[in-house]
């Protein structure tokens, strides 16, 4: 189940979504492009092409040497379009490659959740209550794409790595991953998607984002995945 929708103050400013999600058996995982970033939507959008394409994209063992394999391909894909490395930097990973990173993989005893970056991870336990567990870091979120700069605005998150967290299902029958355009959802100002994300309502979630749309300033995206 993915639910996405653009946001009213990108929709206001001529800007794209710049959210991307995805939904696989085992595996579902979302991107937030950076706003200040000019195509950061292309960036989402031609990650997640390439990362299906990788051998065993839905385990989660190979994940994070997938991911930055499919780095690897686009640096190496684009750069000798560029005069230097500078302009590389400014001008395309800069501008196209800034975006956090959620994935969710479901195995037979647990959901195991994968984060570089900013966002949330939704929870439904036992007891069908719906959680929602917020990952920031202010203003200045991390990215992989930092690993291939040498401009100051990365520098402090040069050796961050992913973050791991696994949920027993025996304690959750549910785990999604969303973007921090959710921000009034969890604050409830908006009503209604809890429900839709247990019942997986996807096109009651979207009518309601889209009925209270001058609400969500930022692109809001949630992903569900399938049931393995």
């Amino acid at each position: 189940m993915i639910i996405s929708s653009q946001g009213f103050g990108h929709f206001a400013n001529g800007m794209n979504n710049q959210d991307f999600g995805m939904e696989l058996k085992q595996m579902s995982i979302v991107l937030d492009g950076c706003s200040g970033a000019k195509y950061s939507e292309v960036g989402t959008r031609l990650f997640t092409q390439i990362f299906m394409k990788k051998e065993e994209c839905e385990n989660v063992e190979k994940f994070e040497d997938n991911v930055k394999s499919v780095f690897d391909d686009i640096v190496e894909m684009m750069k000798k379009y560029y005069a230097t490395p500078e302009e590389f930097e400014e001008e395309f990973i800069m501008e196209n490659l800034l975006f956090t990173i959620i994935a969710c993989f479901e195995t037979e005893n647990e959901y195991i959740v994968k984060v570089f970056g900013d966002g949330y991870i939704i929870t439904q336990n036992i007891n069908e209550n719906i959680s929602y567990m917020k990952l920031s870091y202010g203003k200045c979120p991390p990215y992989f794409a930092y690993r291939y700069c040498n401009l100051p605005e990365g520098k402090d998150f040069k050796d961050y790595n992913f973050k791991t967290f696994n949920f027993d299902k025996k304690k959750f029958i549910k785990v999604a991953v969303a973007t921090d355009g959710i921000v009034p959802i969890v604050k409830g100002e908006v009503q209604g998607i809890d429900n839709c994300i247990a019942t997986e309502n996807t096109s009651l979630a979207e009518m309601i984002i889209k009925t209270q749309k001058q609400k969500f300033y930022d692109d809001v995206t949630i992903v569900i995945g399938g049931k393995s």
